[in-house]
């Protein structure tokens, strides 16, 4: 059987990686002199809790290639869908694993995403390769998906990407003052772009990242979607119910941040993951 692999930013709840068989290696955070494994030796209450007593930043590191040798060292048929190759050098350490192992039939495919903006095509791609799709065309098929992959998000503060040097001194400054809470969006090249900033409370944000969804539903076809956050549930209900409303046709799933992501989001991260047909 093919495998399919992924790694722990692409953030699929355990029971789906269990049904279908997904195989995920974590990344890890670096906290207090130690490194933890991302869902296995830490969760992101733990994260914001020690920068909150310390004020000390955590940080993230990619699965080394090492590791990738130790997964690659099966003779089946693998696929690994790494995260965005922009944010992360897990694709490029992958790549050098393969070229240390004997197995030939490895195919490594940068998602251009994050978190289940790349974890639902980890999912239909093990849907497809449960279905008998042959090797060669399972890889072309998931390339092709991820075009049509989008994912948008609100943050609470930029207090996490400014200590991650993702955004500037002068936009954290601007956001924390005026209390700014960005909508991002994750660009086709796998960067991420403010396409959208919201001032005043955090219900605002809110109704701006459904009009988003609600525009997406009105011009495209859309089947699918993951509504994925961390400590939002109110929120995150009420668009799954909004959105229902909209089109009861769309399969409207949710999912919980894990540690990478929430290092770089901060408290409260709340978005919308999807597929255009």
């Amino acid at each position: 059987m093919i495998r399919i692999l992924t790694d722990s930013t692409a953030d699929i709840p355990l029971e789906l990686c269990t049904a279908y068989q997904i195989e995920t290696l974590p990344m890890y955070i670096h906290m207090n002199g130690k490194a933890y494994r991302d869902g296995k030796d830490i969760d992101p209450a733990l994260i914001f809790e020690n920068v909150e007593k310390t004020g000390v930043f955590p940080t993230t590191s990619a699965p080394s290639p090492a590791d990738f040798i130790n997964l690659f060292k099966k003779e089946e048929p693998t696929i690994y869908i790494s995260v965005s190759s922009k944010l992360s050098t897990t694709f490029e350490n992958a790549q050098r694993a393969r070229n240390e192992v004997s197995n030939h039939s490895i195919d490594i495919i940068d998602s251009c995403s994050i978190s289940t903006g790349y974890g639902q095509v980890v999912l239909q791609a093990a849907q497809w390769r449960n279905a008998d799709m042959r090797f060669e065309d399972l890889g072309h098929r998931v390339r092709n998906l991820i075009k049509k992959t989008h994912g948008i998000f609100i943050l609470d503060t930029l207090d996490y990407l400014y200590q991650g040097g993702r955004c500037s001194a002068i936009e954290h400054f601007v956001s924390s003052i005026l209390k700014i809470r960005p909508l991002l969006k994750i660009l086709p090249d796998g960067t991420l772009s403010v396409i959208q900033k919201f001032r005043g409370a955090r219900y605002h944000s809110v109704k701006g990242l459904l009009r988003y969804i609600s525009n997406q539903l009105n011009s495209y076809q859309i089947k699918q979607m993951f509504i994925t956050h961390l400590n939002c549930e109110d929120e995150a209900d009420f668009l799954m119910n909004e959105i229902k409303a909209m089109d009861n046709l769309v399969d409207v799933r949710t999912a919980q941040v894990g540690c990478v992501l929430a290092m770089h989001s901060g408290p409260k991260p709340l978005g919308i993951a999807y597929c255009i047909d």
